[in-house]
């Protein structure tokens, strides 16, 4: 087991930290105004920003020709450290994360195949207000109407449903009782976008999504049979994958900013860095953010090789996002009173970690999952 960058790993991740230097930073600390949610256009011209940029816009790839998950891990880390936002809009800002496309079938292409287009958005509708873990809860429905489909319901937590090309919908197929996954077009159906006032991420958003008669296309139904709820988990562990290298983004960026304060902020005549009570929150937050880091390259690993890896997961993504919680408090506390102001970089850190505990399966939640696959006995029943 190696557990170090191979050569061409540690390429690109000095390409990935030379664009963030050289043209990210620009972009997000001038142009954009980060502290406030992006519109469409805002995210349009974003992309537009960073378009001629391979490193950008071309998802990292393996030796087979399929997505290099550490890589893209790398890639998310890097960004992430600049702005957590970035990491929630990877796939409508840069390459696409995940290829959601692929679930288009025969008519469907043509159809919805422009929701799914390069820079294009397309949010996950799963949590619901009475089922926000619990994908076999859900209590939108979707029934026939001649040749049409009609959606019924709400789901609230949909990230960026306010800009989105469209929304992917887990709902209940009401002739034959599953869960199926829906592909709602913005441009042509009606449904209602509330975005939610939250702690952290502040250019992105977290919105309540109303279905009240929804007409859809006959083609709409994605994942027709029995296929629907095992698809839309698998999203899930595709999200929880890049939450995970979200957070190990903000620990390292707020580590950083830590250290370079401990150097420069002096008492009683010498740095700070310099007293064993500060050099101690450092290290702790240094170990916390490898490990979070090792963890999320395990998972990356076992994803590549098609493993079963459900209780990695729920411990990588568990530990990497309570993790970042505590380094970005642990980062607050080394720059004092300062580290408690908006003046202060550590304090935006804070709230943004503070984000990633709950979506994409809180931490109790993955508490229970590595418990049944520990024991082999569910607590969810």
């Amino acid at each position: 087991m190696d557990l170090t960058y191979t050569y061409e790993q540690n390429l690109y991740r000095d390409g990935v930290q030379r664009f963030v230097s050289r043209v990210l930073t620009p972009l997000v600390e001038e142009k954009y105004d980060f502290s406030r949610l992006l519109t469409r256009e805002e995210v349009a011209g974003l992309r537009a920003d960073v378009s001629g940029h391979e490193i950008a816009t071309e998802a990292p790839v393996d030796e087979n020709g399929k997505l290099d998950l550490i890589c893209l891990g790398i890639f998310i880390e890097e960004i992430s450290k600049l702005n957590a936002c970035l990491g929630s809009l990877a796939g409508a800002v840069f390459f696409p994360v995940w290829d959601l496309g692929a679930i288009l079938k025969g008519s469907q292409k043509e159809n919805y195949g422009h929701l799914f287009a390069p820079g294009e958005l397309v949010a996950m509708g799963m949590s619901e207000p009475n089922a926000g873990s619990h994908l076999a809860g859900l209590q939108t429905t979707a029934r026939r109407d001649g040749d049409n489909w009609v959606l019924n319901g709400s789901k609230i937590w949909t990230s960026n449903a306010q800009i989105s090309a469209g929304i992917i919908v887990a709902a209940r197929n009401l002739e034959s009782g599953l869960i199926s996954l829906f592909v709602v077009d913005a441009a042509k159906d009606q449904y209602e976008v509330r975005t939610i006032p939250k702690l952290g991420w502040n250019a992105t958003s977290f919105c309540e999504v109303r279905f009240d008669e929804c007409r859809l296309a006959a083609d709409a139904e994605l994942t027709p049979g029995k296929g629907g709820l095992r698809t839309a988990l698998g999203y899930v562990e595709d999200a929880r994958l890049k939450m995970m290298f979200m957070a190990v983004g903000i620990a390292q960026a707020a580590l950083d900013l830590a250290v370079d304060y401990a150097k420069v902020r002096t008492q009683f005549g010498k740095p700070i860095g310099s007293f064993q009570l500060v050099q101690g929150l450092l290290a702790d937050m240094a170990i916390e953010t490898e490990i979070s880091r090792l963890l999320a390259f395990r998972v990356a690993s076992q994803f590549m090789k098609g493993e079963r890896c459900r209780k990695t997961v729920s411990i990588a993504k568990a530990y990497s996002c309570e993790a970042a919680v505590r380094v970005a408090s642990l980062g607050i506390q080394v720059h004092g009173a300062i580290g408690l102001t908006k003046e202060c970089k550590a304090e935006r850190y804070f709230r943004d970690a503070r984000m990633l505990t709950i979506p994409d399966g809180t931490t109790e939640i993955h508490k229970l999952t590595i418990g049944r696959e520990l024991t082999g006995l569910d607590a969810f029943v």
